[in-house]
């Protein structure tokens, strides 16, 4: 049985990229010795159910739990890792492949005894449920929300197993860290799918294999928007978890055996509490259209855009949330923080005009424009496709690039309850070289059609 010590170290080492074998820095072998390792602590487990001791039966011995701790952080660099490695969807063999050795990890996580002393390993089924979303099929999407789902329910369950006993300050910590990443992975699905299938409508509609037909297009509005409502809910309570870890604990530059969040913390969630909310926003017209109440929590479709609004401005701030260093010096946003940021203030610009949302940052004269409108659509796309070093700063993510008639006509609506009429469809068109597709022959035509533009070559 590997000691804690041995299993920090292979832990330190993956995450350091320290270890490489023909196979990539996780292989059979690894994920062998992890499973036998688990099967001895489940034979631990089994003693103590054979004992009168409730405590025993209930609690892990000292040391194991010290060990259940280690292989719940080796667990979760070993799948994320794999993730990383994920070779090309063309390269199918090796793809199953790394896909086979990530499932084999989240039954190593479900299969653990006493599960709550190991919280990062829900890290494995969370890189499950974000491989089977890139299959980019329907199934492939709904298999990743089950899985999310699975990793926030045992989540949950294990909080209440610790509940308040002492002692328990290490565990719950990690909890909460391993919250962000369960959370970011989950919102960044529901994303992610209402990306590509508005993105793709068309093609998928075109191909010779058809991913839907127009008659599923009111399913699939339905499903995404669904969704996109957990992703804004649990995405705020990400970034209150976050402010919490920040004030209790403050936040690291490397993660280490005790600890996850990183510096970066509020950045990655506020992006995707902020995406998952306008896009929510950008498809309550046409939601509404399909039934009298928004589901979730809200009781009136007007309580359900104020509350995505207000996410998305928690999601927003979090993004330009100053990241210190440990001397206490701001560090400056990366690029690609950047292009996330101001993508997020363009689409906020369509479907969100006449906001004042002022910004902090200064890396383009575009965020010297307080309120969001057509004006600074046009300033943000600008920035957008400036050339630096030969390559397009950025697309215009999903509101430059949808080709499903219900997500455009629910911008429309989403532009007239703000008083503005028309605007987008000719701005889709003037800005056709921000649509992620620009490239792909044919995708011109796929655009025109959706938007019913006849606009310049």
């Amino acid at each position: 049985m590997w000691t804690a010590e041995e299993m920090d170290r292979r832990s330190a080492a993956l995450r350091d990229d320290e270890i490489t074998t023909e196979e990539g820095r996780v292989d059979d072998d690894l994920l062998d010795e992890i499973e036998r390792n688990i099967d001895e602590y489940r034979d631990e487990f089994a003693k103590s159910r054979g004992t009168d001791s409730l405590e025993e039966m209930m609690e892990p011995s000292e040391d194991l739990a010290d060990r259940l701790w280690s292989m719940g952080w080796l667990i979760y660099e070993a799948s994320w890792q794999i993730l990383q490695d994920m070779p090309p969807a063309d390269l199918r063999a090796e793809t199953e492949r790394a896909a086979r050795r990530i499932r084999r990890l989240a039954e190593a996580a479900r299969a653990l005894p006493w599960p709550h002393f190991a919280p990062r390993a829900l890290g494995a089924i969370r890189a499950d449920a974000l491989v089977a979303s890139k299959r980019d099929t329907q199934q492939g999407f709904l298999e990743a929300f089950d899985l999310h789902e699975q990793a926030r329910n045992r989540h949950a369950d294990f909080v209440l197993a610790h509940g308040s006993k002492p002692g328990r300050e290490l565990y719950l910590l990690g909890l909460q860290e391993i919250l962000l990443q369960l959370v970011l992975a989950e919102t960044g699905t529901a994303c992610r799918t209402a990306e590509r299938v508005i993105g793709r409508w068309a093609e998928g509609l075109a191909d010779d294999d058809r991913q839907w037909t127009t008659d599923d297009e009111d399913h699939w509005v339905q499903l995404m928007f669904r969704q996109l409502l957990i992703g804004v809910q649990i995405g705020v309570r990400a970034l209150e978890v976050a402010a919490e870890i920040e004030r209790a604990y403050g936040f690291i530059d490397v993660p280490t055996r005790d600890r996850l969040a990183k510096r970066t913390a509020f950045q990655n969630p506020g992006i995707m509490t902020a995406r998952a909310a306008l896009l929510a926003l950008s498809l309550a017209a046409e939601m509404e259209e399909l039934q009298p109440r928004p589901g979730g929590t809200y009781e009136t479709w007007s309580a359900m855009r104020d509350a995505a609004v207000d996410a998305f401005l928690q999601g927003y701030r979090a993004i330009e949330k100053p990241v210190l260093d440990a001397d206490g010096r701001p560090t400056p946003m990366n690029a690609s923080h950047r292009r996330s940021l101001v993508q997020i203030r363009l689409h906020a610009a369509i479907v969100l005009p006449g906001l004042e949302l002022p910004s902090e940052l200064d890396f383009t004269p575009a965020l010297t424009l307080d309120r969001l409108d057509d004006e600074t659509a046009e300033a943000l796309s600008g920035w957008l496709a400036e050339k630096v070093s030969g390559q397009r700063r950025g697309d215009a993510n999903v509101v430059g690039s949808a080709t499903m008639p219900a997500f455009i006509r629910s911008v429309d609506a989403c532009r007239r309850s703000k008083g503005v009429t028309g605007g987008y469809r000719e701005w889709r068109d003037r800005w056709f070289e921000l649509d992620r597709y620009a490239e792909e022959p044919g995708r011109r035509e796929h655009v025109r059609s959706a938007l019913g533009t006849t606009g310049p070559a």
